[in-house]
């Protein structure tokens, strides 16, 4: 292997390890989570005003229609695509908020329940004190919906209320033993599943059913219920359920602000006295199968404050459209979502609100993906961005800004997205994830007001996680501008959620295109990839169609790279000429110089005539890397179909989990000189092919400095195997490849003719000036 094309192994290795230096600056380090707890607790708090605040008063009026309502789940759409929605949303009246998106597509599969099990269906769960779990709602499209009775007279389906009791015989008593036993399932089998039913008549007995329930792989979750591990203030572990998402409060009322945390989350801050939006029940009305809407009304008890008779209502509408065979792949992944501001009252009433983001977004691939900013440096995997309405105006806030603002003492922890008193319109608000993406689109011209934002910032919405920085839950918030609503009138906003994947079409539908960026080589990406989709659709492999690719590269270099292996193959010939000389003129640089230009250009040799393969390949290296990294079409994509250790060439492959018995510092998910929780098999076959190569066409070293150099660059491939590790595995395809076709086209290069008898008669030409200039010293 000639020096230059080492250089540039090196030059690309040393790029792979900036890129993990910089991401991998300042983080703590983590062992990858056994599991992702899911508790969501079921309460009847009342929405009405909270004691001890103003407007609570033993003499407060009691209004008639003033009711308390217990915490409802309702949904939309289905998991089950033959049913014809993308996404099945689950919605919490706690807050009127969106408890979880799950994508209905049976390609978009959740790596982050690997180790849970199969799919019975996320049924937000009520422990009972040691008898069971209770169903809180039923997915429409789930196992559980579909599952089928063994009891007589039963009736197919689980049910809101029941109560699971066991599965397979293994008593469920909570949350952590349901989870246990499904860990012991897999997609694609079967369970027995029995449940304790409520009496369908007053004093009636519980009925105890059994039902068989086929199981399937656990979707992805754009939006799910997360919980953080703390450190509790007595220093053991203790669970934080972070914010639900897309919550609304109001930041003013008439001459009220928004000034006092929320009881539940500290970090939302309610109008004090008056009852919480975000901890309280609203009222739910399940419109259809696709559509729901939650209602708070702020009677004049509560509005006290501000005089008689004022009140306030505020309905959160939610609609889910159904695919129609008219539509594309692309469309779907999104709610309709109207925020109405109903003033009730005889007079004007000023009223602003407060619009949170999504939560708990993906984490996949957070302890070997490389996200990468607009600007210079890595970003995160729950960063914040924000758009402008014409499109001029784009920012990316990474997760490292937002929590190290927030950290800071005395500083408002809340981080501004953009400069809002120059009347730019937000396009939207969003989070970003590796691979899919929730934003808030603003929908101005179709709202009664154009929505007027006083203010969006980005903060963390849950504590700094202690285990790995960047998997801090990030969102934004909005907040409007005081609108004076006239006594009887009503003031619309009207928004678009999106919640799917970072597909190049669907981004540019929803008109969130700089949500997929690669970097500075983009220009090398895009047309690479273009290429690469069209193979996989001839193949049916991206596996496949990674080689093929590499293969019209390497063809399409052939002129080049076949002139660089003559190069150097004369460049072995000629070594021990080119010792010789050095040893010859030792003492005499310029005599040294002009001798090797001659043997050089009497054998027609250019000593750079190799520099051309390695400045092509390294914008095709990086402009692989960046699109293996990015592409969505590549996530889960596998080297050969039912090969499960390299089933994701976005990914490194898996071949063995080692974590439980190598060195901690080598299996730790992040840092260096980690190599990651898995044993990756293609980086090592990787650095096995560039050992070859260097073997079979290095020179043979002529004196020891030159066996010492061969030496460092033999333990430079290994350090280089080092930085493989972790790179998605469709990089090291890549390279295998690439070396083997080196390798192939070295062997079937003719050898050299004549250049060893050339050789000799230079030996004489180089010795006869040496003898005339000693004659004329005599």
């Amino acid at each position: 292997m000639e020096r230059r094309h080492i250089t540039f192994i090196f030059l690309a290795a040393s790029l792979l390890l900036t890129f993990n230096l910089l991401s991998n600056m300042n983080k703590p380090e983590e062992k990858p989570d056994d599991g992702r707890e899911d508790i969501v607790e079921v309460d009847t708090d009342a929405n009405g005003p909270k004691g001890d605040k103003p407007g609570d008063a033993d003499d407060a009026p009691v209004e008639e229609d003033k009711v308390t309502y217990n915490r409802q789940f309702a949904t939309l759409g289905s998991v089950n695509p033959e049913d014809g929605y993308r996404m099945l949303v689950t919605l919490d009246s706690k807050g009127a908020s969106v408890h979880r998106v799950e994508l209905s597509n049976p390609n978009y599969q959740s790596y982050e329940h690997d180790d849970d099990g199969g799919y019975l269906g996320q049924l937000a769960f009520d422990e009972t004190d040691g008898n069971g779990v209770k169903i809180n709602v039923i997915g429409p499209g789930t196992p559980a919906a579909s599952a089928i009775a063994k009891t007589d007279g039963a009736g197919n389906g689980l049910q809101v209320g029941d109560t699971i009791v066991s599965i397979n015989a293994e008593a469920i008593t909570d949350i952590a033993s349901f989870k246990t036993a499904m860990r012991g399932t897999k997609p694609n089998g079967d369970v027995e599943v029995t449940v304790e039913r409520p009496a369908a008549t007053e004093g009636g007995q519980p009925q105890k059913l059994v039902f068989t329930v086929s199981l399937r792989k656990h979707p992805i979750e754009v939006i799910k219920p997360d919980v953080s591990t703390i450190t509790g203030p007595n220093g053991l572990p203790q669970e934080y359920v972070h914010p639900p998402a897309y919550l609304t409060t109001l930041a003013q009322v008439g001459s009220l602000t928004a000034r006092e945390a929320s009881a539940e989350y500290k970090s939302l801050a309610e109008i004090k006295g008056l009852p919480s939006l975000i901890d309280g029940n609203w009222k739910t009305t399940q419109v259809s199968e696709n559509e729901v809407h939650f209602e708070m009304t702020l009677f004049p008890s509560d509005l006290k404050q501000l005089g008689d008779n004022r009140k306030l209502r505020l309905v959160k509408k939610f609609k889910l459209i159904k695919v129609t065979e008219e539509m594309t792949d692309d469309e779907g992944f999104h709610i309709d979502y109207d925020l109405e501001l109903h003033n009730e009252s005889e007079d004007l009433l000023s009223v602003a609100y407060k619009q949170l983001g999504p939560t708990g977004l993906p984490l996949e691939g957070w302890w070997y993906a490389h996200k990468i900013s607009h600007g210079f440096g890595t970003a995160g995997i729950r960063d914040v961005t924000w758009e402008s309405e014409d499109g001029s105006d784009y920012q990316l806030f990474t997760v490292y800004d937002l929590v190290e603002r927030a950290q800071k003492e005395g500083a408002d922890p809340q981080t501004p997205l953009y400069n809002l008193d120059t009347n730019v319109k937000t396009k939207y608000a969003g989070v970003d994830a590796q691979y899919f993406n929730s934003s808030l689109i603003l929908d101005h011209e179709n709202s009664s007001t154009p929505i007027d934002l006083a203010q969006a910032t980005g903060a963390p919405i849950a504590p700094i996680d202690e285990s790995y920085e960047p998997k801090t839950d990030c969102t934004f918030t909005l907040q409007s501008r005081a609108y004076p609503i006239g006594g009887g009138q009503s003031v619309t906003q009207k928004f678009r959620i999106f919640a799917g994947p970072k597909k190049t079409e669907v981004l540019k539908l929803y008109g969130l295109e700089n949500a997929e960026y690669y970097g500075w080589f983009g220009w090398v990406s895009v047309p690479l990839l273009i290429v690469l989709h069209g193979l996989y659709w001839v193949l049916g492999s991206y596996g496949l169609a990674i080689i093929v690719l590499t293969l019209m590269v390497r063809g399409a270099m052939h002129p080049i790279s076949r002139k660089q292996a003559k190069n150097m193959q004369i460049q072995q010939a000629l070594a021990p000429e080119i010792k010789r000389i050095s040893d010859q003129y030792k003492d005499d640089p310029e005599g040294r110089l002009k001798a090797q230009q001659d043997l050089f250009k009497k054998h027609n040799f250019n000593p750079v005539g190799g520099c051309g393969m390695m400045f092509i390949q390294l914008p095709i290296f990086l402009g692989l890397y960046r699109a293996l990294a990015v592409d969505f079409q590549l996530r889960q994509a596998p080297l050969i179909p039912g090969l499960a250790w390299c089933s994701n060439l976005a990914a490194p492959d898996q071949l063995l989990y080692w974590a439980n018995w190598m060195p901690e510092f080598l299996s730790r998910p992040t840092g260096f000189p980690s190599l990651g929780p898995y044993l990756n098999i293609l980086p090592l076959i990787t650095v096995a092919l560039f050992l070859v190569q260097q073997k079979l066409f290095m020179p043979p070293p002529q004196d020891e400095q030159q066996a010492m150099q061969q030496r460092i660059m033999t333990i430079m491939m290994i350090f280089m195997g080092v930085m493989f590790f972790k790179v998605p595995s469709g990089l090291c395809i890549y390279f295998i490849t690439s070396s083997i076709w080196g390798i192939v086209e070295r062997k079937l290069l003719p050898k050299p003719k004549n250049i060893p008898v050339v050789i000799e008669a230079k030996k004489e030409e180089i010795k006869q000036p040496r003898v005339r200039q000693a004659k004329k010293k005599k």
